[in-house]
């Protein structure tokens, strides 16, 4: 199977002689895998070439969202405090969603049902990650809250995210992110403003904005270096959000209040 994989990552193989069930059941079963080539050179990549270049059928597709949302997958031991191995399948299954979430977005063809399903566990999941790990020096990426980050803005993207209730619950699972006492050093932060952008688009007014920056800035945290560390991703996260509303000369009123007014974190 790895053979194959390689040949589609490199496209050099005749799809026609491949068992396409075959190799989804494999990529499923090892979507988490510790090996770090295999996990991200090979199956991610391999369902980055298949689904968007349109390889599987909606019934294959069907297979796959409904497996990586489930669970034993998207969900993978969630509760769980202690970091695991599990946050390889969790992590890895965000962004295989993100890859259906998308294609979906630009062609609708498989079942509002599941979709909206999707969305709303796509952005549960981020509220309910807690294994903040960006990179394991011995297993490579784990990196949940960006991949988590860009499943929260594809699911938000999609036309049939209409519930002003969900937009929300998206701010609130970037704020829980961010309120943890794991410093995020890995880009976290970069990868959180795409949610912002989303969630622009589907209405939220500068005000709004503005209103839960501002919350951010109230953590409930007596252990002083608790709070040290979420101020920390606070501030990283207000840099990175400055930088791109000045690029894109959006709320202004926002942009304002973090260089003339946001509190001072010392």
């Amino acid at each position: 199977m790895k053979e194959h994989l390689e040949g589609v990552v490199n496209k050099s193989n005749n799809l026609d002689l491949i068992d396409l069930n075959e190799l989804i059941e494999f990529m499923l079963k090892n979507i988490g895998n510790t090996d770090g080539y295999l996990r991200d050179n090979l199956i991610y990549q391999g369902f980055c070439e298949l689904i968007l270049y349109e390889q599987f059928t909606d019934e294959q597709l069907v297979l796959i969202l409904k497996t990586c949302l489930d669970d034993e997958h998207l969900y993978l031991n969630i509760t769980h405090n202690d970091p695991s191995d599990d946050v390889f399948t969790r992590s890895f299954s965000a962004l295989v969603i993100t890859l259906i979430l998308e294609k979906d977005r630009e062609n609708r063809s498989l079942p509002e049902e599941l979709i909206v399903e999707a969305i709303h566990r796509s952005i549960q999941y981020l509220f309910l990650e807690k294994d903040y790990r960006g990179f394991d020096n011995t297993k490579g990426w784990a990196h949940a809250v960006a991949h988590g980050s860009d499943l929260l803005a594809e699911a938000i993207r999609h036309p049939l995210m209409m519930d002003s209730q969900l937009v929300y619950r998206a701010l609130q699972s970037l704020k829980s992110c961010l309120h943890t006492e794991y410093a995020l050093i890995d880009e976290e932060d970069e990868r959180m403003l795409p949610v912002i952008d989303a969630l622009l688009e589907k209405g939220l007014t500068d005000e709004q904005l503005l209103t839960w920056l501002k919350e951010l800035h109230y953590i409930e945290v007596e252990d002083w270096h608790k709070k040290y560390r979420s101020e920390w991703n606070v501030k990283q996260f207000e840099k990175a959000l400055l930088r791109h509303l000045l690029r894109s000369t959006k709320c202004t009123q926002t942009a304002k209040w973090i260089v003339f007014e946001r509190p001072i974190v010392v």
